[in-house]
């Protein structure tokens, strides 16, 4: 048996027993995408995403790769989780894949049909699938759904609290291997923070490769609110 200790997210010291007839010079891949993954001598990839997340509270198990963006809330409210590639193309549940590869997995509490109190969403791109650029994350608050019960009994105690609503989140980003965890706060009509994160080396602007046009970084369109209904 050959001993292979894998760097990949959320593994810790997990050490992986690869059986030598079987996997033959299997080795950790050395390349620009540093996803939960290992790589034979032939240059065969098998992906270990499944290995890279333990479920816990009865979380779904979420997907990984070279990119996962990881959304955590402690409410029924409906929070939207959105990720804008290097080509502009936004990952959300409203397009839930790119043309990059990017995904959306896992999506809670959509449209307050169903309210989970500890929701997850969960947006990647597959191991070696991650274009090299910089990416952006969002947190919007979509629906106030902790209000709906409110609303329906005293309308001005509602509006009152959607005004002064806040939604504390834990957004976790890994690329290529490095995991960085923030947290932050949603509130309505707020497109919010913006967490940019790369892939790949930084490359420095040339005459040859800077656009005519320079991409907005704060392009994307806020949901339509409205105070909640009598």
């Amino acid at each position: 048996m050959k001993h292979i200790r894998l760097k990949g997210p959320a593994l810790g010291g997990l050490i992986l027993l690869l059986g030598l007839g079987i996997w033959g010079g299997a080795a950790l891949a050395e390349t620009s995408h540093s996803g939960c993954y290992v790589e034979d001598e032939t240059g065969q990839r098998y992906d270990l995403g499944a290995l890279c997340v333990v479920p816990s509270g009865g979380e779904p198990v979420l997907q990984t790769g070279d990119v996962q963006v990881t959304l955590r809330w402690n409410t029924s409210d409906d929070l939207d989780l959105i990720v804008v590639d290097p080509a502009g193309s936004i990952v959300d549940f409203g397009t839930p894949t790119s043309p990059s590869g990017g995904q959306l997995d896992v999506d809670a509490n959509g449209f307050c049909e169903t309210q989970e109190f500890s929701p997850v969403e969960n947006i990647f791109w597959p191991t070696g699938e991650a274009p090299n650029g910089d990416y952006l994350a969002y947190v919007t608050l979509a629906i106030p759904c902790t209000l709906e019960d409110l609303a329906n009994t005293n309308a001005t105690a509602a509006n009152a609290a959607y005004d002064t609503l806040e939604v504390p989140y834990t957004l976790t980003i890994l690329s290529e291997g490095v995991t960085t965890t923030y947290d932050g706060t949603s509130r309505p009509e707020e497109l919010g923070v913006n967490y940019p994160f790369r892939v790949g080396p930084l490359v420095e602007p040339t005459e040859e490769t800077v656009p005519e046009t320079a991409q907005p970084e704060d392009g994307l369109e806020l949901p339509s609110f409205e105070p909640p209904e009598l």
